[in-house]
């Protein structure tokens, strides 16, 4: 009989240019919103008051910036346990993110998320996949695109790499999909103007946000893998402090969440951010959290670009914990009302 056993990375370039969709739709739900906002540190009242959120303009809860990474775990789980599965999740290391918000979504929203395998490349002892994820709400409006590129190690030949790709969901050759340049009217907070306490025409590039410090303990860390699903984390870092382990490491998007509070708190609107990109895989990047102390880590910003005729401003985000730099890269991209 000929063998017909494959590696996972052939099972990805098989993939390669194909679109996987989620096979059941996420309703995003006000105490998920809650849960997530605790996780992350973000206390911007519009995600634990309908009435503040209605205040931006938004008829439900608004979620923070990084909500969708809940989404997104689901479908990564559902990848590796149906199509990927030569790969281990605890295996897959998050390079870089990129994150296009065209609206945040709130609570009611129902979203359905297609995964495009944009291609594979072998380094090392590596593959690194890139992949696009873009959602799609129950009005069929593409509400969030994101850009992930990740590490994992070369697992075993997987067989029947026929069988694998044609499990329901996935779809081969598929297009690309549009994604739409200007923003699009968010269907539940209709046209709104960005809400930001800090006036556009009083920033200057070179300018700093002021400094903002949290703590964060193995307990955040559990929590927050439990918030979004991640058992696998929960796993590892609950066995650590049990078993006298020195440390835990915190997750890349669990910092980029608390770098998207840290903006909140600073400019006023948590939706008028609309992009975010963030470099994970990076010598200084690894925060870990000792089993029994909190860590402090300390975030600061500064603008690095303004646009007067688009009202749009580029913040690198920088965050520190015991003097080390905690990303690669990152910064985020902010929408300011028009001029009068």
């Amino acid at each position: 009989m000929r063998d017909i056993s494959v590696t996972t990375s052939d099972q990805v370039r098989a993939l390669t240019g194909g679109r996987y969709r989620s096979t059941t739709p996420y309703t995003v739900g006000r105490e998920k919103i809650r849960e997530f906002a605790r996780a992350v540190q973000d206390y911007h009242p519009a995600h634990w008051s309908e009435d503040a959120a209605a205040d931006l303009g938004f008829t439900g809860l608004l979620a923070p910036a990084t909500f969708s990474s809940i989404i997104l775990n689901h479908v990564q789980r559902e990848i590796l346990d149906t199509v990927l599965t030569g790969y281990r999740s605890t295996r897959i290391l998050h390079a870089d993110q990129v994150l296009d918000i065209n609206r945040p979504l709130v609570a009611d929203d129902t979203l359905t998320c297609d995964i495009y395998f944009e291609s594979v490349r072998h380094f090392a002892d590596y593959d690194v996949l890139a992949i696009k994820s873009v959602l799609i709400d129950q009005h069929g409006e593409t509400v969030q695109t994101g850009s992930t590129a990740l590490l994992a190690r070369t697992g075993r030949a997987h067989p029947q790499l026929a069988e694998t790709v044609a499990l329901p969901g996935y779809s081969p050759a598929l297009p690309r999909p549009a994604l739409p340049l200007a923003d699009p009217v968010a269907p539940s907070g209709g046209s709104r103007t960005p809400c930001t306490t800090v006036a556009f025409d009083s920033l200057a590039v070179g300018a700093a946000l002021p400094i903002r410090t949290v703590r964060l303990s193995h307990d955040d860390l559990v929590n927050y893998a439990a918030v979004v699903g991640d058992t696998d984390s929960i796993m590892r870092t609950s066995a650590g402090a049990m078993t006298g382990l020195p440390s835990a490491v915190a997750p890349g998007m669990l910092k980029l969440g608390m770098a998207a509070a840290f903006l909140s708190s600073r400019l006023g609107d948590p939706a008028a951010v609309t992009r975010f990109r963030a470099q994970f895989a990076h010598y200084t990047h690894y925060l870990r959290i000792p089993p029994h102390a909190a860590s402090a880590i300390e975030f600061n910003g500064h603008i690095t670009s303004l646009d007067p005729r688009r009202r749009r401003a580029t913040i690198a985000i920088d965050a520190r914990s015991a003097g080390r730099r905690l990303f690669g890269y990152a910064a985020a991209e902010v929408r300011f009302p028009l001029a009068d």
